[in-house]
């Protein structure tokens, strides 16, 4: 009878799944009493097709990206105490490496840092709320833009908070804007009428946000700046037209 390869496939997968707890167990056997000779076979392939498993591993990632994304995140979560211990103890023995690093990612990571020192100064001085991912985002794109134009043009530009947070302007899109370094150096800490356009949405931000109490505070804060009354409190917060103070309109008329 001549040989059937195909019959000869199907008998040993048929044989394979009636006996797949023996078969286990005996390469397992033979896998402890044979162990650097696996390890070394096992390197050996392993060299051999470097390019095949960087191919493999690289497509099973991209199938299993969300399941990899939630593995790591509840990785991180279970080991995080054994995880911050071990990164400490790797900086503490290496120094150099670590500030290395550290220097590297700042300067790809350049816009991050230089909007993640300027939150740290907004919440010195409590003038900062929670933002959105979208709200991060904007920050990241504002400072993208101002650092493209000065390396464009040649010219400081600064990055201004319409109300300065002295005054309690707040570190959030809405607030924020490009300058020439000399006009926002020239400013400085002046309230200039878009102030009083921006007291209402700042007023809703710290009210949802914070608290109303930090609101409030905020408004009798630009007040004082802005030289009025407790009577003009309301106006401030509804954005009515203060008699005496110029409006946006006549800042841009």
């Amino acid at each position: 009878m001549p040989w059937d390869k195909e019959k000869e496939k199907a008998y040993k997968k048929a044989w394979n799944e009636r006996n797949r707890e023996r078969k286990a167990a005996t390469n397992k056997a033979w896998n402890e009493r044979n162990r650097e000779r696996k390890a070394a076979t096992d390197k050996a392939w392993r060299e051999r097709n470097r390019e095949r498993i960087a191919a493999t591993d690289k497509a099973w990632r991209k199938r299993n990206g969300e399941r990899l994304a939630v593995q790591k995140r509840a990785w991180h979560e279970k080991n995080r105490e054994e995880r911050v211990a071990a990164n400490k103890a790797w900086r503490k023995r290496n120094p150099e490496k670590t500030s290395a690093i550290g220097k590297a990612w700042r300067k790809r990571n350049h816009e991050l840092v230089t909007e993640k020192d300027r939150r740290r100064r907004a919440k010195e001085k409590n003038a900062q709320v929670h933002l959105t991912a979208n709200e991060k985002a904007k920050l990241l794109v504002l400072e993208r833009t101002r650092s493209e134009l000065q390396r464009e043009t040649g010219i400081v530009y600064h990055i201004d908070h319409i109300i300065p947070l002295a005054h309690g302007g707040l570190h959030h899109p809405i607030n924020l804007r490009i300058l020439e370094g000399a006009e926002n150096l020239s400013k400085q800490d002046k309230l200039l009428p878009e102030a009083i356009a921006l007291a209402p949405e700042h007023f809703r931000l710290y009210s949802e946000r914070v608290d109303p109490e930090r609101a409030w505070e905020f408004v009798r804060q630009l007040a004082e700046g802005l030289g009025l009354s407790e009577d003009n409190l309301d106006a401030l917060i509804t954005g009515k037209p203060i008699k005496g103070k110029p409006t946006l309109e006549d800042f841009f008329a």
